[in-house]
């Protein structure tokens, strides 16, 4: 295990001491053709005392622009007492598929998943030692673009992969706060960095050029991800209203 959480605070590492990699295009964050943009998924509870410092730690990581940082608000500390108020059933859900396919017994909070392939407590991030530089800057096989509320995919997928799941997520882009009234966070505002508001499963991609209707009224991401929807990431494109 000790190895395991090294290999996620290096790669952090990395990602936090690199110089910034993505250009500004209308409104949209878009990789260079040589850098993949990092994907940070939070998982946060307002039933969480350490949880305001991870919030806060990804608000800063995700003024990168090599970053895209969403945050779930998730219901598994309201047996505590207090029901979180943005958090939703499938949130959580996604973050118990994430663990059992990573193998971990989670979940728990705060904790962060990196690019759909590894994981850790979103609190340790800012003092992640620099260990090695290194981390995979080749595009991603999957090519992520939108026209209004169409996505369309194109490229090829890896080898021994016969599809992928695109995976729509809707968040407040920027930030939203909130007073918590009980729990163990209660008289204390709470600052999330895109709140995920919606998540929905689009379909599949088997290569190729395919479109999908990925209708969103606020800010929103598409996740492409090997074989199941909370498998590592292959493909990511961001629209932001």
């Amino acid at each position: 295990m000790a190895k395991f959480y090294a290999r996620l605070f290096c790669a952090l590492a990395a990602l936090v001491l690199a110089p910034g990699a993505l250009a500004q295009r209308g409104g949209m964050n878009v990789p260079e053709h040589a850098v993949r943009p990092v994907v940070m998924e939070l998982f946060s509870s307002q039933g969480c005392g350490n949880c305001p410092q991870a919030n806060a730690t990804i608000q800063k990581l995700a003024e990168r622009s090599d970053v895209i940082a969403l945050t779930y608000p998730v219901n598994i500390w309201d047996y505590l007492g207090w029901d979180d108020t943005f958090a939703k059933p499938e949130f959580t859900d996604r973050q118990k598929r994430y663990n059992r396919a990573l193998g971990y017994r989670g979940p728990y909070t705060p904790q962060v998943i990196y690019s759909g392939y590894l994981h850790g407590p979103g609190t340790n991030v800012k003092r992640i030692e620099p260990k090695f530089s290194t981390r995979d800057i080749s595009p991603y096989p999957a090519t992520v673009s939108f026209s209004g509320d169409t996505v369309q995919l194109s490229g090829a997928l890896p080898a021994k992969v016969s599809t992928a799941s695109v995976v729509l997520v809707k968040f407040r882009a920027g930030q939203t706060q909130v007073a918590v009234a009980g729990g163990t966070n209660k008289g204390k505002s709470m600052t999330y960095w895109n709140l995920v508001t919606g998540y929905e499963k689009l379909g599949e991609w088997k290569g190729g050029i395919q479109k999908f209707n990925a209708k969103c009224d606020t800010g929103c991401v598409v996740l492409v991800q090997k074989e199941s929807s909370e498998g590592p990431i292959i493909g990511v494109g961001q629209k932001k209203k």
